[in-house]
């Protein structure tokens, strides 16, 4: 009788898994073509970083590396960089992926503590290892003072409510690439100057819902610009007479 209710156990277990392999990979299976890259596992952001950098080494285009890099929403972008190029210097040789976190991570204004060592070439068996230390200068790094905070009405920003920054140098002229952090009640975002051109490469802008929000200047000694205040867009603007914020212009410029 055992060998009976042996072979019956051993087709029963194959039908299970058959039945089981069919349900998940074909009834249920979960196609997850197109994923958002903010959903990808922290390996895979971390070779994401690797590739743009490298892209960045490639074409230079710093614009289009910065909305790679938000694309994942890194939780500590810098951290990630610094990170990254430690493992490359430690891990290889091979300095290419190294320089090109380098240059994309000053390119993107972060503060990055590091030292290259780079041994010099034995000439024969036995001889004195040289190592050279090349050490990185820390960027300078940067200070903003608010000089204009100007409250805008429903006739300045009749549809949608926007934060609007200018952002300039101590010559008065735009600064492109400056990251702003914006942290409402529940989202923090960042947005960088100079993405759209048509308005100056020292301005960005930020969609905001009705709510209060604080923002300040990434990698740099600004103060925080706190209680900036969006109201829900009025039933009839003109009746309004501007008393509902629907938007903030905020000028900063570069300290010497």
């Amino acid at each position: 009788m055992q060998g009976p209710i042996l072979v019956l156990a051993v087709i029963s277990l194959g039908l299970g898994v058959a039945v089981g392999l069919v349900i998940t990979g074909v009834v249920i299976a979960l196609d997850f073509k197109n994923a958002d890259p903010a959903a990808l596992r922290s390996a895979l952001k971390e070779e994401y970083v690797r590739m743009i950098s490298l892209a960045y080494e490639a074409d230079g285009d710093v614009a289009l590396a910065q909305r790679r890099i938000a694309a994942l929403q890194l939780a500590h972008p810098a951290q990630t960089f610094a990170d990254l190029i430690e493992r490359e210097r430690r891990s290889t040789n091979e300095t290419t992926r190294q320089d090109a976190l380098i240059h994309l991570g000053h390119a993107l204004g972060y503060a990055l503590p590091y030292t290259t060592l780079r041994p010099t070439p034995l000439p024969r068996r036995g001889a004195v290892i040289t190592i050279t230390v090349v050490a990185t200068p820390m960027p300078r790094v940067l200070s903003f003072k608010l000089v204009e905070h100007k409250q805008l009405s429903c006739t300045d920003e009749p549809d949608t409510a926007r934060l609007k920054f200018y952002v300039r140098d101590a010559a008065g002229r735009d600064l492109p690439n400056i990251a702003i952090e914006i942290r409402g009640k529940d989202t923090i975002e960042t947005v960088y100057t100079g993405l759209k051109p048509e308005y100056g490469p020292g301005y960005a802008d930020y969609q905001a819902a009705p709510g209060t929000y604080a923002v300040t200047i990434l990698h740099s000694q600004t103060e925080t610009i706190s209680n900036l205040v969006i109201g829900a867009k009025p039933a009839n603007c003109p009746a309004d007479r501007g008393m509902t914020p629907r938007g903030w212009k905020l000028v900063f410029r570069q300290q010497e």
